[in-house]
């Protein structure tokens, strides 16, 4: 890569973790607002990529409910969940329904199509505002962060050092065994790291669900990764937008979050780590 062209990958990843970390400092309803904010960027993304923008029924449909499923991130864990599970069934119902009032309009590839981007685009994220809410939330979503971040620039720096063995070159020619070993073991080290931290701000870690952990979200990340270059393809697009200089669109750049985050939540939601 041109010296000018990761320079300006540098710049951009730089401001996006200032914001990152004011955001995440800010209070939880700031952090939430945030987070609904990257959604509806997400949503438009993929919408515009999936060519569902220029169908009004559906775009109306999708962000009336991308809203409500946003909301859910104000409420605590328990009550944002079981609404969750109510505004989906109600989501597939709407969906369903307009499939038959307006079916020269709408077919069942767009419900499908719609269904799919609102949960990935919203539901997958809005697992962040679950976490920050969490007892010692602040600690636990930084989690969700190194497990999506650090794993994906060690396969970067990794595949370029040492990669020389494609993983799965028809998904992404550019990814590489050596790289995704790099992700697990950036993983590992960096939730290792992340664990003596918060142990010496006395918190109570326990290891050894950290670590695997972090094993979960190295491989975890590159599936978000992978699965986003999956979705390019099929609608043979370079990037999900242009939104970040260097990067792309929010999706090309959170793409190993939007998988990472609800890993997260569910396992220390079963297996505390703090």
């Amino acid at each position: 890569m041109a010296w000018s062209k990761l320079k300006t990958r540098l710049v951009s990843a730089a401001i996006l973790v200032v914001v990152l970390l004011i955001v995440t400092f800010a209070p939880e309803w700031v952090f939430t607002l945030a987070v609904s904010a990257a959604c509806f960027v997400v949503l438009h993304e993929i919408m515009v990529t999936f060519k569902q923008e220029t169908k009004l029924s559906i775009v109306i449909i999708d962000y009336i409910f991308a809203g409500l499923y946003m909301l859910s991130g104000f409420l605590r864990m328990d009550t944002g969940n079981q609404v969750i599970y109510m505004i989906t069934i109600f989501f597939v119902m709407t969906l369903l329904i307009f499939s038959v009032v307006d079916h020269r309009e709408i077919n069942f590839n767009d419900v499908c199509a719609s269904l799919f981007l609102v949960l990935y685009s919203v539901v997958f994220l809005i697992h962040l505002s679950f976490i920050r809410h969490m007892e010692n939330g602040l600690a636990l979503v930084f989690l969700a962060f190194i497990g999506a971040f650090l794993p994906d620039t060690s396969a970067y720096f990794a595949g370029n050092l040492f990669g020389e063995h494609k993983l799965i070159e028809a998904v992404s020619p550019n990814k590489t065994v050596e790289g995704a070993i790099g992700a697990v073991v950036g993983a590992v080290v960096s939730f290792t790291i992340y664990g003596v931290i918060l142990w010496m701000l006395d918190f109570n870690v326990h290891f050894p669900r950290l670590l695997l952990l972090a094993l979960i979200c190295g491989v975890v990340a590159q599936f978000g990764d992978l699965s986003a270059s999956v979705m390019k393809r099929a609608y043979k697009a370079k990037d999900f937008g242009k939104l970040i200089p260097g990067h792309g669109g929010l999706v090309d750049r959170i793409d190993s979050l939007i998988f990472v985050t609800p890993v997260v939540y569910y396992f220390i939601t079963y297996f505390p780590v703090i």
